[in-house]
């Protein structure tokens, strides 16, 4: 686990790390390393900046047909972070905020919320995989379909 203190120190802050496991909840496993590379900017006294990539492969499980497939993860990173101090009274419309404390800034912690955020809510082994199960018809269920025959 690696703390950082950001309210100390010169910045930007150059982040190079790779994790080799994460403790995201009902997500695949990591395949290989997760790869990060980001930069912090202090924009303001309790405002910072963290912009940079995330890149790793996971294991997971086809939602449909329930094969093992690889989920590839490839985002960027613009995020404002701010003080956990500030969540009740942050009257900003940014969409994406980070809150923790500034002073004991736990880096793992922000880059799990960053993959929960981009993992895909439904993993497929392929693009035809999905439709696939979807182009059956039902038959409509029609009660009292054997007494309508006997009348009719």
């Amino acid at each position: 686990m690696k703390i950082l203190n950001l309210n100390e120190g010169s910045f930007p802050i150059k982040l190079r790390m790779e994790l080799d496991t994460l403790s995201v909840p009902e997500i695949g496993k990591l395949a290989k390393n997760l790869s990060i590379e980001a930069k912090i900017s202090k924009i303001s006294m309790n405002i910072l900046k963290c912009d940079g990539t995330i890149d790793g492969v996971f294991i997971d499980i086809c939602q449909n047909c329930l094969k093992e497939t690889k989920v590839h993860i490839r985002n960027q990173i613009e995020v404002a972070i701010k003080d956990i101090k500030e969540l009740l009274n942050d009257t900003s419309d940014q969409d994406q905020t980070h809150y923790q404390d500034l002073e004991y800034f736990n880096i793992e912690s922000f880059i799990e919320e960053e993959v929960a955020l981009v993992y895909p809510n439904i993993v497929k082994c392929s693009e035809e995989c999905v439709t696939e199960g979807d182009t059956h018809e039902e038959k409509k269920n029609l009660p009292f379909k054997k007494i309508r025959d006997l009348i009719g």
